[in-house]
């Protein structure tokens, strides 16, 4: 893998953390401005680990130059990266019939699908 190559991948994976993070700020203020409690566990859980992926990543995402070395790196993103993403696709998955979920429907769904794409970019 090249520097270039590299760096796409980074982006290609950021970019799915920084919309679980986004649909997570605005799903935590939602539910704080309804005053709803349980929705504002859920979302404080999703942001949690967003903010975990995004550290995990920034700290296991460095170009070594080494073919062997890169890959050794990214194997190990992709073991500490899996167990976040499985967390935040439980959590974001309860159904919009669900009770209590009706008016947060649509941004579990968009997390729920930034989830599914990193699970795709990391297997």
């Amino acid at each position: 893998m090249n520097a270039e190559d590299f760096r796409k991948l980074k982006h290609e994976l950021r970019t799915p953390v920084n919309h679980i993070l986004g649909y997570s700020e605005l799903l935590l203020e939602s539910a704080a401005d309804a005053g709803d409690g349980n929705i504002e566990s859920l979302a404080q859980q999703i942001q949690n680990n967003g903010q975990n992926l995004a550290r995990v990543m920034e700290k296991g995402l460095i170009f070594t130059g080494s073919e062997a070395g890169d890959e050794a790196q990214l194997t190990t993103l992709r073991t500490s990266l899996l167990p976040l993403v499985q967390q935040i696709l439980a959590v974001s998955a309860p159904g919009p019939d669900s009770p209590g979920m009706v008016g947060y429907a649509d941004d579990l769904k968009k997390i729920h699908s930034a989830a599914d794409r990193l699970i795709s970019l990391i297997s």
